[in-house]
């Protein structure tokens, strides 16, 4: 297929795209935002109607103006009348009232669908840069770009329903006339399209270096990093570089438009010069008496009307042109495909008791890179068991907790929930089983309560709520807050309390406590809470998933010991597996760390 007609049809599709998600948020808003853009533009055409017939009726009863008075002035109030129908429906109606209210709507369903899609969007996307630069030129422009889309579309509806009236008009002068304006007018049509692909370009092409910047804006407004900032005296070089990345994309932006300029002089030049000599040819008909002072004043008029809608046209589609790419862009995301894929049938498996979970021959390398992060890895974790995974930073722990959670598909072996095959379990299910603690853990600047029971969005008990406070240790630090349980958390908001790391894993492990899910699955959970708080955390855990199934992951041996099960995890293998006892007579990997770590202490 011809490129130029690929991008055509491109466009095309994404407009629909955008006109279909409009049209679905409020069918009778959109309805009337566009039908008033038709409606008002229909006015400016109609008033030099009115004023063509009012000069002539004028001229042509100079000497009996009395008796003439009273068409005069139904004509005069006509036109009134038509200039009031296009302030009202146009400029007050379509421009104002349910401009605010479409784009603001709408807006909302934009933030609303692409927060969405990124709850669901595999992890993979998250950490390849070419689906990172996408998602971020989306995040960036959505709101705004997409939103001014449907307004400069009621625009070129406006212009393009002004230029079809006016030519018609226009055309009852000579069939050719509004066929030799538009011709004159298609330069612009091509410039405008030339720049909105360049304008598409500049920051698609810019958008890895943008990402860069934003960066330097987060760590300027991130506490923890300024404070080290201070101290290092770094300030003045992350400043510099952040100012040659803002110098870079300006001189990126800058050269295409200095192009530009030159070419929008001479196009602006040309029209005027045109204009004025076509309406100059027709003088010649009015000394001939061929046609009117209020037929050249329409003329006049429709010339004007037609070549500025013309251009207005050309720049409205130029406009949509490069707003389409961006549309693009969040049509891409919209629909990027699910690479963990649901079954068609899933299996339904018990999600109210403690599973079974068997790792079998599991190997796995993530999506784009060539080596292995897990090779045969064999595990099993018997229902109601407490199992530990250990192993040096990068040996594979955290890869094998994604796994489990589903966030990415093995390469070769299987895992097996209660025997059944994890790829024909519904997610839904998956997920109603487990409990999640990992390393990076959500602090939600809401209320105290809300952080917790976010841990089950669907259950509101304020006696379990308060219950896994106090198990996870966090209840003490609450009640010293003015408003407790309803303390909003963070500076984010006014009324806020920050508080500590410690702190908010605490709440973290009060809200997987909330949860009681027959599967608790935890990612170095105490690593900011002091000994005393992590071995009370640790005697609670015992006692609630007594008879539930706990996974952990941590470098500390003294959570790691008690557990049923403790494998050694090494390079992306399974080195060693048994029980702390077992292990240590074994008097390998395992025994050695744990010794090393005793001896930290006791030195």
């Amino acid at each position: 297929m011809n490129k130029k007609l690929h991008v055509l049809l491109n466009a095309v599709k994404n407009i629909k795209f955008l006109l279909k998600m409009a049209w679905e948020m409020d069918k009778k808003l959109v309805g009337a935002y566009y039908l008033s853009s038709v409606i008002g533009s229909l006015m400016p055409v109609g008033i030099g109607v009115v004023t063509k017939y009012l000069i002539d009726y004028l001229n042509n009863n100079q000497a009996n103006l009395s008796n003439a008075m009273g068409v005069l002035m139904f004509l005069i109030g006509l036109r009134f009348v038509l200039i009031w129908l296009e302030g009202l429906i146009y400029w007050i109606g379509n421009t104002s009232y349910m401009d605010y209210l479409v784009r603001s709507k709408m807006q909302n369903t934009i933030n609303y669908l692409f927060n969405q899609k990124m709850t669901s969007m595999d992890s993979a996307y998250f950490e390849d840069p070419v689906a990172q630069n996408l998602i971020t030129k989306t995040r960036d422009t959505k709101t705004w770009k997409l939103t001014e889309e449907l307004r400069i579309l009621s625009y070129t509806v406006r212009t393009i329903t002004i230029l079809v009236s006016a030519g018609i008009v226009l055309g009852t002068f000579g069939w050719w006339w509004p066929i030799l304006v538009i011709i004159a007018c298609l330069p612009r049509l091509w410039s405008q399209t030339k720049l909105g692909t360049i304008q598409w370009s500049i920051y698609g092409g810019g958008a890895p270096k943008a990402r860069r910047l934003w960066y330097f804006e987060w760590i300027f407004t991130e506490p923890n990093i300024l404070k080290e900032v201070r101290i290092f005296q770094s300030a003045q070089y992350l400043l510099d570089k952040m100012k040659k990345i803002q110098g870079e994309l300006y001189e990126m932006f800058k050269k295409p438009l200095d192009r530009y300029l030159w070419i929008w002089f001479g196009l602006n030049t040309w029209e005027i010069l045109f204009g004025l000599t076509i309406v100059y040819m027709q003088f010649s008909g009015v000394s001939n008496g061929l046609i009117t002072v209020g037929g050249l004043i329409l003329f006049i008029d429709m010339v004007l009307n037609l070549q500025n809608n013309v251009v207005n046209t050309a720049i409205n589609l130029g406009v949509v042109f490069a707003n389409n790419l961006y549309i693009n862009d969040f049509r891409q995301v919209m629909e990027l495909p699910d690479l963990v894929k649901e079954t068609n049938i899933p299996i339904k498996i018990d999600t109210k008791n403690a599973p079974r979970i068997e790792f079998r021959g599991v190997s796995f390398k993530y999506p784009g890179t060539k080596i292995s992060v897990l090779d045969k890895v064999n595990i099993v974790i018997d229902e109601g068991t407490n199992v530990a995974l250990v192993g040096v930073n990068g040996a594979g722990k955290s890869t094998i907790i994604k796994l489990l959670c589903r966030f990415y598909d093995v390469d070769e072996g299987e895992i097996l929930i209660n025997g059944v095959n994890i790829k024909k379990i519904a997610k839904k299910d998956l997920y109603s089983l487990m409990g999640t603690l990992f390393q990076t853990f959500a602090q939600f600047h809401f209320t105290v309560k809300e952080n917790i029971v976010m841990g089950d969005p669907t259950s509101n008990d304020e006696n379990k709520m308060k219950l896994a406070a106090t198990q996870a240790g966090a209840s003490e630090f609450i009640e010293k807050f003015p408003d407790k349980y309803d303390q909003i958390l963070g500076r984010e908001f006014d009324d806020g309390e920050e508080i500590s790391g410690g702190q908010w894993q605490k709440l973290a492990i009060a809200r997987a406590f909330y949860e009681q899910a027959p599967l608790l699955i935890l990612d170095e959970p105490t690593s900011a809470i002091d000994a005393e708080a992590e071995m009370e955390i640790f005697a609670n855990l015992q006692k609630i998933y007594k008879n539930k199934t706990l996974v952990l992951v941590s470098h500390r041996f003294s959570t790691v010991r008690n557990a049923n099960q403790i494998y050694i995890i090494d390079d992306g293998k399974v080195i060693e597996h048994g029980s702390h006892q077992e292990l240590i007579k074994k008097n390998g990997k395992y025994s050695k760390m744990f010794n090393a770590q005793a001896m930290g202490y006791k030195d």
